[in-house]
């Protein structure tokens, strides 16, 4: 099957002595707290660092996919993370792979008879969005029906579900981070969840931005390695730190919601102040900030959306009334009602001294092929 490799930096370093940055794949925790897990994915990062400028024009085909990918994933009650599967596997083009596979959700002929799907000539219904979706989510709980876990489910998406469970009894773990799987499966989650990233929290790899991962200070609440243990050579310039978490579920988390309102800013640049007047109280991260106070950062522009750097680090996050991250551009123009998410984590951390990321926040795509479901 024919993959289209994406993958984007993923080292997330706060700045403010904030919560920790959890990291899941689709409410499963991945356990940034072994070193060998993060040095992997650091390693997977680095060698994939190319073609940038490629993240807006995913994002832009996203905006028009998702819309429809993600109702189908939730009428079959598949997590939402699922939606960034055909990127990984397609680019969110109807690619045709060497081996047959074909469409967003790269199908295998065989495998598109066995979900309904009907392939005839020029007639291909795997090129058809919503029915190979549909196709695509019938697969997706049969597999997670027989490994009972998502993790497991996507990387079977990869390889097959009958190579997952043979290597599941040849090394009697359950664990996909501890699995020995071949090259290209062993580093499909890292690859799925490095998209999620890029997608979610895009302000984390601006070279500006203020808890980015460029940052060089002392920080809590990065996703990175054991503070005792260096990483390996390959990956050591990497910023780093220690996450401890006991179980596999995500930490409990309160939020509380602010309103506040954009003052206008209709010839916005890159990283310039941008100001927001409180319209109400706010308590966070242990600083109060009354009613009618302003607040101000620098912003920068992601796909037609400004995100801001209020100094709360990770904590405090400005949004739109849609609740979404970042605020529209054309909103800078006219002023109007944001939000304020505050954000608290009941969750571990440890304190270390970072080290110099000297990397590009690049993309990249390659392609490979790999064998039909089995």
């Amino acid at each position: 099957m024919r993959r289209w490799y994406l993958t984007g930096l993923f080292a997330c370093l706060f700045a403010f002595p904030v919560m920790a940055q959890q990291v899941d794949f689709c409410g499963e925790m991945v356990p940034m707290e072994r070193d060998f897990v993060s040095s992997r994915l650091m390693d997977v990062i680095k060698r994939n660092l190319r073609y940038q400028g490629y993240l807006p024009v995913l994002r832009s085909k996203a905006e028009m996919y998702f819309p429809v990918i993600e109702p189908i994933l939730q009428q079959y009650q598949v997590p939402l993370d699922f939606k960034y599967l055909p990127i990984v596997e397609s680019g969110l083009t109807n690619a045709t792979s060497p081996v047959g596979a074909q469409g967003v959700w790269q199908i295998m002929p065989g495998t598109a008879a066995e979900l309904g799907l009907t392939v005839a000539g020029d007639y291909d219904e795997r090129n058809h969005l919503i029915k190979a979706t549909h196709a695509a989510c019938r697969l997706i709980r049969m597999l997670h029906s027989q490994l009972q876990s998502w993790t497991l489910a996507a990387a079977a998406y990869n390889c097959g579900a009958g190579n997952i469970s043979k290597n599941i009894r040849r090394q009697g773990s359950r664990d996909y981070y501890q699995l020995m799987l071949n090259n290209e499966t062993a580093q499909y989650i890292y690859k799925i969840i490095a998209i999620k990233q890029l997608f979610e929290s895009p302000e984390l790899y601006l070279p500006g931005f203020g808890y980015n991962v460029f940052a060089k200070r002392d920080s809590k609440g990065s996703v990175f390695a054991n503070p005792q243990t260096p990483p390996p050579g390959n990956i050591r310039d990497f910023n780093t730190i220690r996450i401890t978490i006991g179980k596999k579920a995500l930490p409990k988390q309160s939020s509380s919601v602010y309103a506040a309102r954009l003052q206008i800013n209709a010839a916005f640049r890159d990283g310039e102040l941008i100001s927001i007047h409180m319209l109400e109280n706010m308590q966070a991260n242990g600083v109060y900030v009354g009613r009618n106070a302003s607040l101000s950062g620098k912003g920068w522009i992601i796909s037609n959306r400004v995100y801001v750097d209020l100094g709360f680090g990770n904590t405090v996050v400005l949004c739109a009334t849609d609740g979404k991250k970042g605020v529209p551009l054309d909103l800078l123009k006219t002023g109007g009602e944001v939000k304020l998410l505050s954000t608290a984590s009941h969750i571990s951390t440890s304190l270390m001294n970072t080290r110099n990321g000297n990397v590009l926040a690049d993309f990249s795509s390659s392609w490979s092929s790999s064998s039909s479901f089995k």
